[in-house]
């Protein structure tokens, strides 16, 4: 798993950016690698860890390292599906993707207002326009790009709660978030490469050697 920091911080800033948006991740012209630098301070000062985004024929595989081992979960919308797999145990968990989706965004405030703010910058190679998401508490940057499909929350199989509609709006044309930036001017997620390329079909699958464990129960 990833490091609590790194997941905190991911959860925070995917919560304003991101969702499991199945209807526009049907329709993803895009095949390849993306890959994603999530920064946040921890015990040790600040740490950086990257993270891979596999995407193919509408499915979409997110993989990240950790101390208990390297870990992936695969989105499938064809089989309304996600599967987390763990290396280290050869070992996978499923949940139906109904239960996945937009989890994350529920911590933000539902009042949250949106501003397409028309400045442009290239990420990774890829133009992404700058769009403002501010609450009573905080004013986050994000740069979203097209060309990629609908983004996938990597966390949201870990939690469960409703999709907010101003989240929607940001991802329902297909944007996707390379750089997230913060009031104080940091920047927890960016985007630092994007490759086009043909994937092999099992990286969307479960091992064959894996072992299905059940999810933990929710209280």
């Amino acid at each position: 798993m990833c490091p609590v920091s790194a997941v905190s911080l991911a959860a925070a800033s995917f919560a304003v950016c991101a969702a499991i948006v199945p209807d526009v991740v049907l329709a993803q012209p895009f095949e390849g690698a993306v890959t994603m630098r999530m920064t946040g301070k921890g015990a040790g000062g600040v740490q950086q860890q990257e993270m891979e985004y596999l995407v193919r024929n509408g499915k979409v595989r997110v993989s990240m390292g950790g101390p208990g081992g390297a870990m992936a979960l695969i989105s499938v919308p064809q089989e309304q599906k996600v599967y987390v797999l763990m290396a280290a145990q050869n070992a996978y968990m499923e949940m139906p993707l109904a239960d996945a989706a937009s989890s994350v965004a529920a911590k933000t405030p539902a009042d949250a207002k949106i501003t397409r703010t028309g400045r442009m910058e290239t990420v990774a190679g890829y133009a992404c326009e700058h769009v403002l998401v501010a609450s009573a508490t905080q004013t986050v940057d994000i740069c979203m790009a097209k060309g990629l499909g609908g983004y996938v929350n990597p966390l949201a199989s870990m939690q469960r709660s409703s999709e907010p509609v101003w989240q929607k709006m940001l991802t329902a044309d297909g944007g996707f978030p390379l750089k997230v930036t913060m009031p104080d001017g940091s920047v927890p997620i960016e985007v630092v490469k994007i490759e086009k390329k043909k994937l092999a079909i099992d990286l969307f699958s479960v091992p064959l050697n894996y072992t299905k464990m059940e999810m933990p129960r929710r209280r």
